[in-house]
């Protein structure tokens, strides 16, 4: 296959689990103008908070088994042996999950009177932490049926979990009137429900077996991105927590609104990761796959950043319109979520390198640097700046992720990568960005000049031939890999 089909292969693939991907999370964005105007904006906070650390915890608790399938799925000699596979890693999800949700609730009150600013919460905390075995599963049964390419299965899995969670926070709000337990229960009892399906949808792949040797292959390959997980729970975080401390419930809501940014460029950005893990491992072996990935790296970075870009610059009006003019404070930290979860992605194909190489434990470096950066930006900027100071810490640190993987990687496996104008492109609409979001006047004259920052940033993408080999693949020869 020519680069032409490879990315037309990659393309089509990331428009069919975008699908998925942006299903599975619709139900954030679709809660967004019911719970903003049910809820109060401190309500409205610490639901935020209780899912943001349950995500952290999340990320933790999948121990690099989602990336381990796939890295060694299809070197299995038969179906047989993918099957013992599949059902290893299962086995031990259930296990951990169950056993670390247990302990949470069981420590919810000292938990609680941490994190939340009282011991009252813990009620919440321990409905996030029985949540979680279900979501593992969940997850779990994603990856299996992306690994056996199986994608409209996939498809009708994220449908069901968006109804169902919809559906049930829905009632529990609105008809039942149970507030923030509402919220949770919905994510509680959708997520049960979707377990249960993916399980069934995932059946011919999963039997009474269990072989220690490829669990424990899987975690050697797993176990070092844990301490990466981790940093990624914090930098996840850490945000809401400085704000939580720093500030108050409102501002906490506030940042809650912004975040849907995040998600929405994080739905398209997924869809891409979700395609690209296995499109990179299936051809990392052709010639001309540094090349390939060299353009897949110019093409993500143009088309992503232009995405955030449009996501910030209608913030402003999409926020009035879903959560209400109270919450308009979430307009400014709106562009600089929308751009960390471009950096964010951009980690996942600057650091191919380091996971084609299998020198994994490399990630922590990376990973523990930007959680440290997360860390003392919001220190320093959050208690002074509020929502946006905490915002543009997070920004901060995915792009300083991004950064260090580049770096890295290209010394253990380097890739004729344009780091230097492409890091300048995403510069460019950051800049851009972060300028007109400021002195864009309302009405149709601010809505002219968003217009045109799209435009001028469309055509320097353009100008840089990001389509094309001369302007996407950094030429002359490249070194082997360590």
């Amino acid at each position: 296959m020519s680069v032409r089909e490879h990315l037309q292969r990659l393309s089509s693939d990331s428009l069919v689990y975008g699908v998925g991907a942006v299903l599975g999370r619709a139900v954030n964005l679709l809660l967004v103008p019911v719970l903003a105007r049910v809820l109060l904006k401190q309500q409205f906070g610490v639901a935020d908070l209780v899912m943001s650390y349950t995500q952290s915890v999340l990320l933790v608790l999948v121990f690099g088994m989602d990336g381990a399938l796939a890295r060694f799925f299809y070197d299995q000699p038969d179906r047989d042996a993918r099957i013992r596979m599949a059902s290893s890693s299962f086995v031990f999800r259930l296990i951990t999950g169950g056993t670390v949700a247990l302990l949470l609730a069981l420590a919810a009150e000292p938990l609680a009177e941490r994190l939340l600013g009282g011991a009252v919460y813990a009620k919440y905390l321990r409905l996030g932490a029985l949540t979680l075995p279900f979501t593992l599963l969940c997850l779990f049964a994603n990856d299996v049926l992306r690994v056996t390419f199986q994608p409209w299965k996939f498809v009708s899995l994220n449908i069901t979990q968006t109804v169902l969670v919809g559906g049930i926070t829905l009632y529990l709000v609105l008809h039942e009137h149970l507030g923030v337990a509402g919220a949770l229960y919905g994510k509680l009892f959708g997520d049960a429900a979707t377990a249960l399906l993916g399980l069934l949808l995932c059946r011919h792949s999963l039997k009474l077996r269990f072989s220690r040797p490829l669990l424990t292959r899987m975690l050697q390959y797993g176990l070092p991105l844990v301490p990466v997980s981790f940093a990624y729970g914090i930098i996840g975080s850490v945000d809401r927590y400085f704000l939580q401390r720093t500030g108050t419930l409102d501002q906490v809501g506030a940042y809650a609104v912004a975040m849907k940014f995040f998600t929405v460029v994080t739905m398209g950005i997924s869809a891409f990761q979700l395609a690209f893990g296995p499109f990179a491992f299936a051809r990392a072996r052709d010639p001309d796959a540094p090349k390939l990935f060299a353009r897949v790296f110019a093409l993500y970075i143009t088309i992503a950043s232009l995405g955030a870009l449009l996501a910030g610059l209608a913030a402003p009006a999409v926020v009035e319109l879903l959560a209400g003019p109270s919450y308009a404070d979430a307009a400014r930290p709106a562009m600089w979520l929308a751009f960390a979860a471009v950096a964010q992605g951009a980690y996942y194909v600057a650091a191919l390198g380091i996971t084609l190489s299998l020198r994994t434990p490399l990630l922590s470096w990376t990973a523990g640097g930007a959680a440290l950066v997360a860390i003392i930006a919001n220190g320093v900027i959050t208690p002074r700046y509020g929502a946006e100071g905490a915002a543009f810490a997070t920004f901060l640190a995915y792009t300083a992720s991004a950064v260090m993987a580049y770096v890295i990687s290209q010394r253990v496996w380097p890739m004729p990568y344009r780091g230097a104008k492409f890091a300048a492109l995403f510069a460019g609409a950051v800049v851009l960005g972060a300028i007109v979001v400021r002195v864009a006047p309302p009405g149709g004259a601010g809505l002219a000049l968003r217009l045109g920052a799209a435009v001028v940033f469309a055509v320097v993408a353009w100008r840089f031939e990001v389509w094309k080999d001369r302007g996407a693949v950094r030429h002359g020869p490249t070194a082997s890999p360590e």
